[in-house]
């Protein structure tokens, strides 16, 4: 109904925040919010996204409000949204900023596949959309399952290019991915979120059977420099077989990182058979 509000409390900001009962002019400032707008169906009610946002393709068709740090004001008042969903860590300035003049709800950053179903739940809950959400919600589920033993006996190291090389520590929704796939990365039991500069005595100890290396949209590469960087930082790349991976397939945390994982370990599973 138009004008009726609801107050929905936020763990992140330990008060309540009052949006309206169906949001209508929807700005996402996440990725992986936006994706998940999509699939509960609402991307009618998605005014406007980051320039971040291309999952899924028409989304790059919604006009671009900002980025993670900095947002247009002046398209952010045109479009005059009714709510607006952020994430917590690198989003809390924007958040701060944004509350004092709109309706701002953070849907927490997820550190495991669990968190990237309840991330579903928590927009459905947010947009009004609960049914939707639910359903969503068993699909995943139904998907998370058959990670279970899918990656068993793989060694695996993953990179994702951060303006320098960073992996993913125990703390992350990417370890938890691995670890339920019985895949082992040689930091999986660093409990801390992303490693930075990750040392390569530790990657050479561990002789991985694939490395993974996540290139950015605005950094791209070729196996040959990816390679020849890997050798200059010290990291023995010996048997392992480099696995080039396109922006955005791991480090994205929508709710399609469970079927892209899936994918990747069979892909994974069959080069190993392969030999």
């Amino acid at each position: 109904m138009e004008g009726v509000r609801v107050k929905l409390y936020s763990e992140v900001l330990n008060r309540e925040v009052e949006v309206p009962e169906t949001p209508q002019r929807i700005v996402s400032l996440s990725p992986a919010i936006t994706e998940t707008l999509y699939m509960l169906g609402l991307e009618d009610r998605v005014a406007g996204v980051s320039v971040y946002d291309h999952k899924p393709p028409k989304a790059r068709e919604k006009p671009k409000v900002g980025s993670y740090y900095k947002v247009n004001m002046k398209l952010l008042d045109q479009l005059n949204p009714d709510l607006i969903l952020v994430t917590t860590g690198a989003q809390r300035r924007v958040l701060e900023d944004l509350s004092s003049r709109y309706p701002v709800y953070p849907i927490p950053l997820p550190v495991s596949v669990s968190g990237i179903i309840d991330q579903v739940v928590q927009v459905g809950i947010v947009t009004g959309a609960l049914e939707e959400a639910s359903r969503l919600e068993a699909e995943l589920a139904r998907k998370a399952s058959e990670l279970r033993g899918a990656g068993g006996g793989l060694r695996v190291y993953y990179e994702v290019y951060l303006g320098g090389p960073v992996t993913a520590g125990a703390h992350t929704y990417i370890s938890d991915a691995f670890r339920i796939a019985g895949v082992e990365t040689p930091f999986i039991r660093d409990r801390t979120t992303w490693i930075y500069q990750p040392p390569a005595e530790r990657i050479n100890r561990f002789k991985p059977h694939f490395i993974l290396y996540e290139y950015s949209a605005y950094a791209p590469t070729s196996a040959e420099k990816v390679k020849r960087e890997l050798e200059e930082r010290g990291v023995e790349i010996g048997g392992a077989e480099l696995v080039l991976l396109e922006p955005d397939t791991l480090a994205h945390y929508g709710p399609s990182f469970i079927e892209t994982m899936l994918s990747l370990l069979e892909t994974l599973r069959e080069k190993a058979r392969a030999g």
